[in-house]
């Protein structure tokens, strides 16, 4: 069971590279590559307020999720090794052709995090933005992560949390509302296009219990057929870093859904109430 949902896992992000919708410039064009760092880094522009990127430097270093590859660019250009893992083809193929286009060194493997294929004690970080909620037991991949985490080596992590506006009054309440009201719009005999299409076939094939407490917001993330995106209190992040034997290093909190003209309000607002709870985790 688990195997079939981690493989479902596999295909919604071989369908759907991370953050390629957004970018208008045909892939993988220069200009994508080019387009989609600018979009990036104005879109998550927190991350240059809470990542010390030259923190890699002389490190042997670990990125799971790589995504299209520009937190790897940043990282592996500081960095003594740079390796980056990803469970699918497309996050792969995306990645080492960014790094190819800048020149910069890494080695991009297709590799699950639950099982990696690396000796124990090898790395000084690892690095995981945004990935490990969309794993079936993220608890193995915490256990992966500190055997091959050499001694003080440190884990940067961000996963989403329920102690958030995003989580209860965004996708909670005002999606649950929008979906159900275009529900009764399309009953009516009104076209409803896009993903709210997608997400009213969800609810038309599953039922009322597509709405259920522990199933809804798995599909107001990263899109409809999004089969995993666990949510978290800050205290079950550190209680599962506590166990898998971290000690809790720093945690901050960022992202507040304000659009990219508010920055500065973005990042009060996220620090606070935001939807990414990063945690910095150190192996003893």
């Amino acid at each position: 069971m688990a195997d079939e949902l981690k493989k479902k896992v596999e295909t919604f992000w071989n369908e759907n590279l991370c953050g390629k919708h957004f970018i208008n410039a045909s892939y993988p064009s220069k200009e994508f590559f080019k387009q989609y760092s600018k979009f990036r880094y104005r879109k998550e522009h927190h991350l240059d307020h809470l990542i010390d990127w030259q923190s890699a430097k002389g490190k042997d270093f670990l990125e799971i999720g790589v995504g299209i590859g520009t937190d790897g660019a940043r990282w592996a250009q500081y960095s003594k090794s740079y390796i980056g893992i990803d469970l699918t083809d497309e996050a792969v193929i995306a990645t080492t052709l960014y790094f190819k286009l800048l020149g910069v060194k890494g080695n991009i493997l297709k590799a699950d995090t639950e099982m990696m294929p690396f000796r124990k004690d090898k790395f000084d970080i690892v690095y995981s933005h945004g990935v490990l909620h969309h794993t079936p037991n993220i608890e193995a991949a915490l256990k992966e992560i500190y055997r091959i985490l050499k001694s003080n080596g440190k884990l940067i992590l961000m996963l989403y949390t329920k102690d958030s506006f995003n989580y209860w009054i965004r996708i909670q309440f005002y999606f649950r509302i929008k979906l159900l009201i275009l529900f009764l719009i399309k009953r009516v005999g009104f076209e409803i296009s896009g993903l709210w299409e997608k997400q009213i076939k969800n609810l038309e094939k599953t039922g009322w219990k597509y709405f259920s407490w522990n199933n809804w917001y798995h599909h107001c993330t990263d899109g409809p057929d999004c089969e995993i995106a666990n949510i978290y209190h800050r205290s079950e992040i550190i209680n599962m870093l506590k166990k898998a034997g971290f000690s809790i290093e720093m945690i901050r909190k960022a992202h507040f859904p304000i659009g990219r003209k508010y920055q500065k309000l973005e990042r009060f607002l996220g620090k606070y109430i935001g939807f990414y709870q990063f945690t910095w985790g150190v192996k003893e």
